[in-house]
């Protein structure tokens, strides 16, 4: 058993400036790419046996940076993929949610949540220590899936991650979620 370092790419232009990046390949700004290199240093003597992350540029440009200490390529994974946004909506203003705005998307928050489980379940048969870096909706929806968020029956938005944040979920037959949201910021006013 290991655990899964679950990070969520760097700040972007597009999450600076309230814009729905979709797949574009916004790359991470100057204060994403410090965001990362401190993890990536924060990691760097933890043993890790494995870099995942979804496709889209940002969150592969986050992966190198985390890989880098570790001496590892990464491995792309197409279920830690951003939501699917419906064309019209990618490069626009207003930030949009999977569950506050699913008319924005062209997949349903189950369907989302069964993808980034499923991606989830691959990463969780290798061994040892594992990075993914995915998208803010993709980790909101494994997360909720961890913690069971379940709430009356209904499903609630109440887990999103900070651009560059990290989550650390210990994988098992009932994962268990050890650490969210942790990032540089955390500690700047203690």
């Amino acid at each position: 058993m290991g655990y899964i370092f679950l990070a969520r790419h760097g700040e972007t232009t597009s999450n600076e400036s309230d814009i729905n990046a979709g797949l574009l390949d916004d790359p991470l700004n100057k204060k994403g790419r410090k965001e990362i290199a401190y993890l990536a240093k924060a990691l760097s003597k933890t043993k890790i046996t494995a870099v995942y992350s979804s496709p889209v540029f940002r969150a592969v440009e986050t992966a190198k940076i985390l890989a880098r200490p570790h001496h590892l390529a990464v491995k792309t994974l197409e279920d830690l993929t951003e939501a699917k946004f419906k064309a019209k909506f990618v490069g626009k203003k207003g930030r949009k949610h999977i569950l506050t705005s699913p008319e924005a998307f062209d997949e349903t928050y189950q369907e989302l949540q069964e993808r980034v489980v499923r991606g989830f379940n691959s990463i969780q048969k290798g061994s040892g220590n594992s990075i993914a870096v995915s998208h803010g909706d993709p980790i909101a929806a494994l997360l909720n899936y961890v913690i069971e968020r379940d709430i009356a029956g209904k499903n609630y938005y109440v887990l999103h991650p900070d651009p560059g944040s990290l989550s650390i979920i210990e994988a098992g037959d009932t994962p268990k979620l050890v650490l969210f949201n942790f990032h540089r910021r955390l500690f700047d006013n203690y």
